[in-house]
């Protein structure tokens, strides 16, 4: 029942990009605030069972492959600070009826209603109720974008996109030059965040 009402408010919220020509999206952990955490990782061939507790290490056993992550441990968002580099850029996307604000998380789904809740804790609270937050659970977030986003608004001309990944950049970088090659995207801009600040790649 619970993941019928999420894929619900999901597609309703998804439905407020229809008005959208640029779109704006976040990472949350060590981007938009910095956590604490970690991911459960099985070693598929030895069966060894161990955690991590940061993008780097994430970052380099999925480039390596053989390795089962789960991400329950952050269903919960932990001793949250707001990154305002970032959080800044996000609110003044929030007033530009033009623009689409969108967390893409490496976290679960069930991680979307205490990210929301953690916006609204900041010392300046943020108004989320037009944010879209996708639990993208460790997937590739350029796929997602070009797979479930793209080819339903062909509306969206204009992307940024905002992430302390390597991968994630990198990932991001090819559906860059996808589009920018067949001109579906007429201006595409990826920023590393490094210690969280912004740097366009």
């Amino acid at each position: 029942m619970k993941l019928l009402l999420e894929n619900w408010r999901n597609y309703i919220l998804l439905e407020n990009i229809e008005t959208a020509s640029r779109l704006s999206i976040f990472d949350f952990d060590e981007t938009i605030a910095f956590t604490t955490g970690y991911i459960n990782v099985i070693n598929k061939e030895t069966g060894e069972k161990f955690q991590i507790t940061s993008q780097e290490e994430f970052d380099e056993l999925k480039t390596a492959g053989g390795y089962e992550f789960d991400f329950s441990p952050l269903a919960k968002v932990n001793n949250a600070v707001e990154n305002p580099n970032i959080t800044s850029i996000m609110r003044d996307r929030l007033k530009d009826p033009n623009t689409q604000v969108m967390v893409l998380t490496a976290r679960d789904p069930i991680s979307v209603d205490d990210i929301h809740m953690t916006l609204q804790m900041f010392d300046k609270p943020m108004d989320t109720k037009n944010v879209i937050i996708i639990g993208n659970s460790g997937g590739n977030k350029g796929e997602y974008i070009r797979n479930l986003v793209l080819p339903k608004y062909d509306n969206i001309k204009t992307i940024e996109f905002y992430d302390d990944s390597d991968k994630n950049i990198s990932d991001m970088l090819e559906l860059k030059k996808e589009t920018s090659d067949s001109g579906r995207i007429e201006n595409f801009d990826i920023y590393h965040v490094v210690e969280g600040k912004p740097n366009l790649s």
